[in-house]
């Protein structure tokens, strides 16, 4: 088996070029009417045979026996020199270690030979947008009055960089991505070619992990094969995994089922044990979205594979919302120093609030010298009956209270809150900054029977504080700090802003105004002074005030 194995099976004409029956038509219709472009733009994604098509129109234009249908013969000397790269007049440049004006005036005095062997003196110009600006201002002559005996093909993976003066002098040609079925029949005939037998599963990770490139298939191929044992032909899902360093199935459906149920202890150690094992977060990321992504498509089309029934009864809205997560969280791994903290901030938008207790219940302390149980006082609209109230055993009684110590709020006080008020807000701002910076400029008035209520200086922080996602942050953390979760009443309180007075028209006045001999000048002047200090609105100091 070869070291390369996308070179040994690179196409060779027009008809093994696999998912681009759009373009090979379009050239063997051009090929066999004689109606040759000066000059072929490729565009696509890396690995979908932009330069393999560049090749194979290169061999048809010069080759000495053209087959009817427009495919070079592969049987000619110009076509065998093009195979075996041995061709002079075929001029394969790399732009992204040849992008300058001197590559390409170079270029420009050798066009002007006639080619050697063949009809045309092809130039095959790779990654071309990769040239400098100079570069392309220096080409563009030469694409636009090219001599009759050279053809460019430039390819590109970035069109949107290449300057529209080259674009409208080419034939432009767009490659597209190959289907799954496309790549998974691409690894199956030359894993048949190479005497490999390849699982269903593993080769189901192949494909997956090609992401619709040709090449990266046969690359990743390759990888798998070469670092088996020697003599053995079979190449299994757990191969694939362990040689790509892939992530493990069970540990992604794990974590989903976590941050489902809102277990946000059992989500967080599966995260630290993923880092501890060194496992590549973003790679992680990745998969878990692909598996996502099957779930998503599954529920709509109401039929779930056998691996992703354990998720039928999500809801269609929650797998939504935790693709949202897990896409922001892809995009802020790529940056981020610490890679486990960001998927670790999934968590707690997933974890889920514990219910309030519909009974309101009351401890009435007794004489502790006596040793007596506490009373428990049950109130509910709904019954009516009296119930008489028995003694309970002290040890009952002591298992009682530390129930009660976590979901009762009358041992709660204002005081208590106020005291901590600083505190609690740190605690906010890991949820949320902006509503950090608007519990900042809030007094506690008051706590009673579970409501916190607050004051505000300005009607735009009542507005983002009791917003539902600001809410469900204060009684997050409310029940972190105090043991019990709250619900919150914002009142504002004009008199507040008499005391904070870092505003923006504070900050204008300072800024330097004309004096009046001036200020007569530029009324007759049509030209504004901006330095002239203006009143500013309650919105924009509301603004202020929070930061």
């Amino acid at each position: 088996m070869p070291s390369v194995l996308y070179r040994k099976y690179r196409a060779q004409n027009f008809d093994q070029l696999i998912g681009q029956n759009h373009i090979t038509k379009l050239l063997k219709n051009a090929i066999k009417t004689n109606q040759i472009a000066q000059a072929y733009l490729f565009v696509g994604s890396r690995g979908t045979g932009k330069t393999s098509t560049a090749r194979i129109l290169a061999k048809a234009v010069n080759c000495l026996k053209p087959t009817n249908d427009g495919n070079p013969c592969n049987e000619c000397s110009i076509c065998n020199a093009i195979s075996n790269g041995s061709m002079m007049d075929l001029i394969e440049i790399d732009a992204a270690s040849n992008r300058g004006i001197d590559q390409i005036r170079e270029l420009k005095e050798k066009i002007e030979f006639s080619p050697s062997e063949g009809k045309y003196k092809v130039y095959i110009i790779d990654e071309v947008h990769m040239l400098t600006t100079e570069a392309f201002n220096a080409l563009l002559k030469t694409l636009e009055e090219p001599p009759a005996h050279v053809i460019f093909m430039l390819a590109t993976t970035d069109v949107h960089k290449l300057p529209p003066t080259i674009l409208s002098r080419c034939q432009r040609y767009d490659f597209r991505l190959g289907t799954d079925s496309e790549i998974a029949e691409v690894i199956s005939s030359v894993s048949k070619e190479e005497g490999i037998g390849v699982v269903e599963k593993a080769l189901a990770l192949l494909v997956q992990n090609a992401k619709g490139s040709y090449r990266d298939a046969l690359s990743l191929l390759d990888v798998v094969y070469s670092g088996q044992e020697k003599g053995k032909k079979q190449i299994t899902e757990e191969e694939v995994r362990n040689i790509l360093g892939l992530p493990d199935f069970d540990k992604v459906t794990t974590l989903l089922s976590s941050l489902e149920e809102g277990n946000g202890k059992k989500a967080l150690e599966i995260v630290e044990g993923l880092e501890e094992k060194g496992v590549n977060l973003q790679q992680f990321t990745s998969y878990t979205l692909s598996i996502l992504r099957e779930i998503l498509v599954g529920k709509i089309k109401g039929k779930l594979g056998k691996d992703y029934e354990m998720f039928s009864g999500w809801d269609i809205r929650m797998i939504h919302r935790v693709i949202n997560l897990f896409l922001e969280a892809e995009n802020r791994i790529k940056y981020a120093s610490n890679q486990a903290l960001v998927l670790e901030m999934i968590i707690p938008e997933m974890m889920k609030d514990e219910p309030v207790p519909d009974t309101e219940v009351k401890i009435v302390n007794t004489d502790v010298k006596n040793k007596i149980a506490p009373q428990v006082e049950i109130k509910k609209e709904e019954i009516k009956e009296e119930v008489k109230e028995e003694p309970i055993p002290s040890e009952v009684a002591e298992d009682s209270e530390e129930e009660e110590d976590d979901i009762s709020n009358d041992d709660i006080s204002a005081d208590d809150v106020k005291k901590r008020w600083e505190s609690f807000v740190l605690e906010v701002k890991p949820f949320n900054n902006n509503l950090y910076a608007f519990l900042g400029s809030a007094n506690v008035v008051g706590f009673n029977e579970g409501v916190l209520t607050v004051e505000v200086p300005f009607s735009f922080h009542k507005d983002r504080i009791e917003i539902p996602k600001s809410r469900e942050a204060i009684s997050t953390v409310f029940k972190k700090m105090f043991g019990s979760s709250c619900k919150i009443v914002c009142n504002v309180n004009d008199q507040m802003r008499l005391e904070k007075k870092s505003d923006a028209e504070f900050v204008l006045r300072n800024v330097p105004v004309t004096t009046k001999k001036e200020a007569h000048k530029e009324e007759k002047s049509e030209k504004p002074n901006f330095f002239k200090a203006k009143k500013v609105s309650a919105e924009i100091e509301a603004i202020f005030e929070g930061m």
